[in-house]
């Protein structure tokens, strides 16, 4: 490690391993890395034996297929798009239930 690493290095403290082999991690870590409950962490060694940690943001089915989008037919389809579409079907078919049954 160079003296430039080594200045760059923040302590979050330590945390001690108990019987199952887990850990908690510092809040101070937490707070830097914005982890909340859900989130995952990755722990790799590196050739010259040191560990990194990294965090990986817990996304929602969303959040994914918004970034994924998926194609329908020969289209590429909006996600958002298309579950606006439906909303709107959905509300329109429930007016008219609602209107048929106080004309009755």
């Amino acid at each position: 490690m160079t003296s430039e690493t080594l200045d760059a290095i923040v302590d979050f403290g330590e945390t001690t391993v108990t019987s199952k082999g887990q850990i908690t991690l510092p809040n101070a870590m937490r707070q830097a890395l914005n982890l909340a409950p859900g989130d995952r962490v990755r722990f790799k060694r590196g050739a010259d034996g040191e560990i990194v940690m990294a965090a990986r943001k817990r996304r929602s089915i969303v959040d994914i297929a918004k970034e994924n989008a998926f194609t329908i037919g020969d289209a590429r389809a909006d996600l958002e798009s298309l579950i606006d579409e439906a909303v709107g079907e959905a509300m329109i078919e429930q007016e008219e239930r609602i209107r048929r049954q106080g004309a009755k």
